[in-house]
């Protein structure tokens, strides 16, 4: 049986199976178990419970490994079956732990970019207040970026990720992408040099990079002055919000070359470009986001979120943003 205690013998492999440290762990353990524990005393107290509280088997895993048993679902994409073997419990307990109570519990305590997109339905605060759920002291990408005057530069892209072909003609439809080749499903982020900031995604891999721009709302909450730097598949986003800096490689027309300085632009912003390719490559590192997506799209978002908060809290030690 994999036990966190057996792992952390060997660092190595606890960062490779996991993608923390065992120091880094052991901070979001203690985060983690208030958390998860809240999760599971409103679980027990929910109104259509039938049995008493107590009753039926204990569960044999203990706490550090359950968030073990996350961390490697997230890294390495296990399938259940292989986790119920090396974690020795029944697989219908994998699924209901991992989509219950872990990657809630995850969603809840880590550093995740927000998600403030103004197409999707928004809870009200009285909502989340009957789920159980701690609203955020920040609420929005642009209270955050006024917030931390400090960043210097927003960075938007868009990756795709490959998902298996629909049955139905229509969702098939909706999912190829003719950039990839394939069907995909997709997702854009804001981020600075270090933090990813925002998150827009689930999204059929048919939206071009423009709509997806457009509906994720991230430009009407930049503040005018801070540089918002963007890759080719943007070209016109300039001429559409005149009033913010936006920087976007110059586009080789029909009929027209690009001058020596043009080029030189367009290499100077390449490079400045190059932490939200960073980004990309550090989250593809969890194989979640870089195989075939198995699970509901629906959900997909979500993972994308948590896998982000875990390289925030990797890179500034804290639970918040910022």
């Amino acid at each position: 049986m994999v036990t966190v205690a057996r792992l952390r013998r060997k660092p190595r492999h606890f960062q490779a199976f996991t993608g923390l440290s065992p120091v880094e762990f052991d901070r979001l353990l203690a985060e983690f178990t208030p958390a998860y524990q809240e999760a599971q005393e409103q679980h027990r107290q929910r109104p259509e419970r039938q049995r008493r509280i107590g009753a039926g088997h204990p569960f044999a895993l203990a706490l550090p490994e359950r968030l073990l048993m996350g961390l490697m679902y997230l890294r390495l994409y296990a399938g259940q079956s292989l986790l119920s073997f090396l974690f020795e419990i029944d697989q219908s307990n994998v699924c209901r732990e991992l989509n219950r109570r872990v990657l809630p519990g995850l969603l809840e305590v880590l550093p995740v970019p927000l998600r403030d997109a103004p197409l999707r339905a928004q809870e009200e605060p009285s909502t989340q207040a009957a789920k159980g759920k701690k609203r955020r002291r920040i609420n929005s990408l642009g209270e955050l970026l006024r917030t931390y005057p400090e960043l210097k530069e927003v960075l938007i892209d868009a990756t795709e990720q490959p998902v298996p072909q629909p049955k139905d003609k229509h969702q098939r439809k909706l999912a190829y992408s003719g950039k990839q080749q394939e069907h995909t499903i997709k997702t854009q982020i804001t981020a600075t040099k270090k933090l990813i900031l925002h998150v827009f995604g689930g999204l059929p891999g048919c939206v071009n990079d423009q709509v997806l721009l457009g509906a994720s709302g991230v430009l009407h909450q930049i503040p005018p002055e801070l540089p918002i730097r963007i890759d080719k598949g943007y070209d016109g986003t300039d001429k559409r919000y005149p009033h913010l800096s936006v920087q976007q490689p110059i586009k080789k027309r029909r009929g027209h070359q690009l001058t020596v300085l043009g080029r030189a632009f367009n290499h100077l912003l390449s490079v400045l470009r190059m932490p939200v390719e960073h980004h990309f490559a550090r989250l593809q590192r969890f194989r979640i986001l870089a195989d075939v997506f198995r699970g509901r799209q629906e959900g997909h978002e979500d993972i994308f979120c948590i896998v982000a908060g875990l390289l925030n809290y990797r890179q500034t030690g804290r639970f918040c943003l910022g």
